[in-house]
């Protein structure tokens, strides 16, 4: 009778025990990715291996929602991404995509074990649409500084699909680049994950390939701060533009086609701050053009949609 009632407490005690852990790991604080600046290492050994890196930079605001742009290796800014904190998804647009741009849900953090998401591969060496997978499992797992928990998901579309299972980072994202939730990391291909920085502070670290993670931001933002004499502030819901002089007043302000033709054109502004309405512009992609004047000239590449 003892020996049943023994028994009987210390399976209760290890149900007990796993519940709590259970409790622990899907209770934790969720840990944001994008929060002020992130940045990713990712590495392919096809013939040698080399690392690529990029990072989140500026804001820009597009229908009300602010996203910050993802800068270096192929994004070059062509492609904003933002986090929803409160219903934990990220999101991205790619600038170039036909107008309206679309946006595309990357993650979902809020899912729980059972539920399916379709996933999709937007701007990505991998197929585009990923299809429908299903969350088999979160495990919490230790980083460099803290637990994050681990998604382990595989495809419903066993036979269309490229990707059998992926697994997705909460507070990373992807094993391999950000913008494909829906494929594995593959260290002889498209590459795998190796270093991921929030806000400067290494959070995760995969040393298989590389000798160490050192973060690129801090340097790039020096350079940045000190070669950048304008901070071009873009409002894609009110269709302006904003341009604010760092140190040089503004002479003069031009805007070009692709094919060279100016579409605007404003002289002897002598202010540090300028702002230009964009609704009478096309669609597309625009040269800008602004002289100081001490007549040095800097160009940017403006994106209209």
């Amino acid at each position: 009778m003892y020996l049943c009632f023994r028994n009987s407490f210390f399976s209760l005690l290890i149900i007990l025990s796993f519940s709590i852990f259970s409790t622990k790991s899907s209770a934790q604080a969720y840990l944001q990715t994008l929060n002020q600046y992130a940045e990713w290492h990712v590495t392919n050994c096809n013939s040698g291996c080399a690392t690529d890196k990029y990072y989140t930079i500026g804001d820009t605001l597009i229908n009300s929602f602010h996203y910050k742009f993802l800068d270096l290796f192929h994004y070059n800014k062509n492609f904003v991404i933002r986090e929803d904190t409160i219903g934990r998804k990220i999101y991205m647009r790619l600038l170039a995509d036909p107008v309206p741009a679309k946006e595309y849900l990357l993650y979902d953090f809020s899912l729980q074990v059972n539920d399916t998401i379709s996933i999709q591969n937007p701007g990505s060496p991998y197929p585009k649409y990923a299809g429908p997978f299903i969350l088999d499992s979160i495990k919490l797992k230790p980083l460099v500084n803290k637990n994050h928990r681990y998604f382990y998901l595989h495809s419903l579309d066993t036979i269309a699909s490229t990707t059998k299972t992926t697994i997705w980072v909460e507070g990373v994202g992807s094993l391999s680049l950000i913008n494909t939730p829906g494929a594995l990391p593959q260290i002889n291909g498209v590459g795998q994950l190796s270093c991921y920085f929030y806000n400067g502070i290494n959070e995760y670290s995969n040393l298989d390939s590389i000798a160490n993670c050192i973060t690129i931001y801090p340097v790039g933002i020096a350079e940045n701060t000190e070669a950048n004499e304008y901070h071009i502030k873009q409002n894609y819901d009110t269709k302006k533009i904003q341009i604010t002089s760092l140190k040089v007043e503004i002479k003069s302000v031009r805007i070009y086609n692709i094919e060279g033709k100016i579409l605007f054109d404003q002289e002897n502004i002598m202010e540090n701050k300028i702002e230009i309405d964009l609704q009478l512009f096309n669609t597309g992609v625009f040269l800008l053009k602004i002289e100081n004047k001490k007549r040095a000239n800097k160009f940017y590449k403006l994106i209209n949609f």
